[in-house]
């Protein structure tokens, strides 16, 4: 299928146990799109995501042989790892996966050596059908980009926000990542967020659209 932009994408963070954090005093995220623990990066609320650059989804194949023949070919396991960016994600979000900690002197300190872990949800979208695409990874260690500070000259110099996750399989049931349509009958918007994040959502009684609107 056809994929064209990125319109957003979700994130969120779990604690020691792999359960989602929610309380925002706790390491957990103020929440802007309805779910608790669970923020979405998208024009409004980050000036616009720009990168979901996914690698490692192909595993290797490696050829066995035996008696000058290929015997056999041998498949390994796919090790996803997916680069996000975005213009200008809140500081309160992005230092907290960048593993900092936020002390009584209004600064955000690195001292412990300790992994984030969490997950996203990747928007996009089919124009030719209408269709929109969820790529979720619901769980992985994020580690943050680097930053590269210049003078400005004739023109501003800017730095933008960069995480990447490594995604690894959830241990409840070793789902490394799924794929979402919304023109599948049973899809729906909150309880896929709900699915992959471990959060507590209503039980719909019908079915509930991503909140962004369409190619936005």
């Amino acid at each position: 299928m056809e994929l064209e932009g990125l319109s957003d994408f979700l994130i969120w963070r779990y604690d020691a146990s792999g359960k989602l954090l929610t309380d925002p005093e706790n390491g957990g995220l103020q929440t802007n799109c309805g779910i608790p623990g669970v923020f979405k990066v998208d024009l409004q609320s980050s000036k616009g995501a720009t990168q979901a650059n996914i690698t490692g989804l192909a595993p290797s194949a490696q050829k066995v042989y035996g008696s000058d023949a290929v015997a056999e070919i041998s498949v390994g396991t796919a090790n996803p790892q997916v680069a996000l960016a975005a213009n200008d994600i809140p500081h309160t979000v992005y230092d907290s996966f960048a593993g900092l900690v936020k002390d009584k002197f209004g600064g955000y300190a690195k001292k412990d050596n300790f992994a984030v872990n969490g997950g996203c949800i990747i928007h996009s979208r089919n124009p030719n059908k209408n269709i929109d695409l969820y790529m979720a990874f619901p769980n992985g260690t994020f580690t943050p980009g680097e930053l590269n500070l210049q003078t400005n000259n004739e023109n501003p110099s800017k730095v933008h926000d960069a995480l990447t996750l490594q995604a690894q399989a959830r241990g409840t049931d070793m789902l490394l990542y799924e794929k979402f349509y919304s023109d599948e009958k049973d899809f729906d918007y909150t309880s896929m967020i709900g699915y992959i994040t471990g959060a507590q959502v209503e039980d719909p009684t019908h079915k509930q659209a991503d909140p962004t609107p369409q190619g936005k």
